[in-house]
């Protein structure tokens, strides 16, 4: 395996990665709208979701992220995860055409 196939596998694998974080966000937004029983208690994929996705939210909502009742701070993530996401992407794509 070469430099510049083992560069591509990592391109794709940060992007399904990425990927997988927006979607795990918008499953838990989704999840956050409905009551899960009278007890709270969660199901085995929404701890999944939640457990993935609680080190993302946590970090975002450290800003201020509030209009109203309306908490802003999963958008705020969405945008950040796939802004870092295409400049990371960019970089090691423009690494490639140098090899």
């Amino acid at each position: 395996m070469n430099l510049t196939s083992f560069l591509a596998f990592f391109l794709q694998f940060v992007n399904v990665l990425g990927n997988l974080l927006i979607y795990a966000i918008i499953a838990r937004v989704l999840l956050s709208w409905f009551s899960m029983g009278s007890s709270g208690t969660r199901g085995r994929v929404a701890a999944v979701i939640y457990d993935v996705t609680d080190p993302i939210l946590n970090l975002v909502k450290k800003m201020p992220h509030t209009i109203g009742m309306i908490d802003l701070s999963p958008m705020i993530a969405l945008i950040a995860i796939d802004l870092l996401k295409a400049v990371f992407l960019y970089f090691v794509a423009y690494l490639i055409t140098f090899i």
